[in-house]
């Protein structure tokens, strides 16, 4: 007796779950102008609350289910539905490829109310662009949030994920919109053949007074659709527009590389063993660097800086190793902490960042000495090509300081609506303004006319060097 009760209470619950749970709604995209994006990012970014650990199951499994039973409609005889029938058609092999992938991951991704954030910036891209990917988008929501909060390496390093889930989860409700349509259509026509048997049915009163099924009743039975057909091909025009703009924005998506929008890079990027090491041993460094940031509960941008300026202070104190003999070679047995000497180690050459970081198979490096003795962490060689432009009065003048290994340059700018086009290059100086050839000008004239102005530089750089 006491199981029966005690399924009985258990099921009870179950079902006082199932009702109470909140199901998830369609989010409707609104198209923003650039600026007015621009300030909706920061103001979504500055009230969002310090992130938490992750945990809130992340699944497609519904919006796959929507799409695969949406494919397999039968082709109708209208054409509003056939069209998106076939727009999502096209799309096919890509989507169920995309369908397979797992998505399980964002779960552990850093979340706000119960959303990954990275999810979140993906939402605030494509939902205020309908659904079209932009880059320039992508990195001004970034830019926002990191503003706010730097993203972590796991956050960086999913955001092509995250975005794709958006993407397919938007998909997933277009599909649902086309099944929609479907059964209007077939409800329609039904109640059409036999409306007084279906007048008081719960058919009838779930499709009463919609505007699509309104639409299908009325032809099937001869009546003027002309108030419902605009309505009706408003919906399928938009629903075709966003899903080829979904379907657009997942291959663009898998094109872009969103670790470019990591800010520890700028800093990292700038040591050889960095920037000359594979992508896994890469992701593995800062993978490791984002766990010692969170022990520390410092923003891994501080993080990366706390490492640049520990290998100002002077010479890294040398790797103690133990050598043993191993057939006709000798095996190394060199210990290290996982803490930041680690990281400062593994960027001093190519070989101990492989030897630290990476994947370990054979032919890779190896450690010859017993004490490696470490300088200074070497940084990449990098070339500034500095100018200002100044367009006071309407009159241009530049003023660039570019290093010898630059040879050419190009900019566009824009002076009160007219684009105007300015290219640097090496020769004999002087200036062109459309191709002409002026003698003894120090300024240019902007005016209603887009101007190409050509400043060529001597060859050997010289600091101060001002052509206008």
């Amino acid at each position: 007796m006491e199981y029966i009760v005690a399924g009985g209470v258990t099921a009870l619950f179950v079902i006082l779950f199932l009702a109470t749970l909140k199901k998830e709604r369609e989010q409707f995209s609104h198209a923003l102008k650039e600026d007015e994006f621009a300030r909706y990012c920061k103001q979504i970014a500055e009230k969002l609350p310090p992130p938490t650990d992750g945990g809130k199951p992340v699944s497609l499994t519904a919006s796959v289910r929507a799409v695969k039973r949406a494919l397999k409609i039968p082709k109708s005889d209208d054409g509003e539905l056939l069209r998106l029938q076939l727009v999502l058609e096209e799309g096919k092999e890509s989507v169920l490829k995309l369908a397979k992938e797992d998505f399980s991951t964002l779960e552990n991704l850093p979340q706000v109310n119960g959303t990954p954030r990275a999810v979140l910036i993906a939402e605030t891209v494509l939902g205020s662009s309908r659904y079209i990917f932009s880059a320039d988008r992508a990195k001004c929501a970034v830019d926002a949030f990191n503003a706010a909060r730097t993203l972590t390496f796991s956050e960086a390093e999913a955001l092509q994920k995250c975005f794709v889930f958006v993407l397919m989860r938007k998909l997933g409700w277009l599909a649902k919109r086309i099944d929609g349509i479907e059964k209007m259509k077939s409800a329609g026509e039904k109640i059409a053949g036999a409306p007084s048997f279906y007048a008081r049915s719960r058919l009838y009163g779930s499709v009463k007074g919609r505007t699509v099924f309104s639409r299908f009743c009325a032809d099937a039975l001869g009546y003027d659709t002309e108030k419902f057909e605009r309505c009706y091909r408003e919906i399928a025009d938009n629903t075709a527009e966003i899903m080829q703009n979904v379907l657009d924005s997942l291959e663009n998506v898998r094109l872009y590389d969103f670790s470019v929008h990591y800010e520890p890079l700028v800093i990292l990027s700038r040591y050889d063993a960095f920037s000359s090491a594979t992508q896994e041993c890469r992701a593995a460094f800062l993978k490791k660097l984002g766990e010692l940031s969170a022990k520390e509960n410092l923003d891994e941008l501080a993080y990366a800086l706390r490492l640049e300026n520990y290998a100002k202070t002077g010479t890294l104190p040398p790797v103690r190793a133990l050598r043993m003999p191993f057939g006709k070679g000798k095996s190394v047995f060199a210990p290290f902490k996982g803490d930041l000497l680690l990281l400062a180690h593994a960027l001093t050459s190519p070989a101990l960042m492989q030897l630290l970081f990476g994947e370990g198979s054979r032919g890779q490096s190896i450690l010859k000495n017993a004490v490696i003795k470490n300088s200074f962490m070497p940084k990449t060689r990098t070339f500034c090509a500095d100018f200002a432009l100044s367009t006071d009065g309407d009159t241009l003048s530049v003023h660039p300081d570019f290093p010898e290994e630059i040879l050419t340059a190009e900019c566009v700018l824009r002076h009160k609506g007219v684009e105007h086009r300015v290219i640097f290059r090496r020769g004999e100086p002087g200036v062109e303004v459309n191709g002409t050839l002026m003698q003894g000008v120090n300024c240019v004239k902007l005016g209603k006319i887009p101007l190409t102005v050509t400043v060529t530089m001597p060859e050997k750089a010289k600091r101060g060097i001002e052509p206008l």
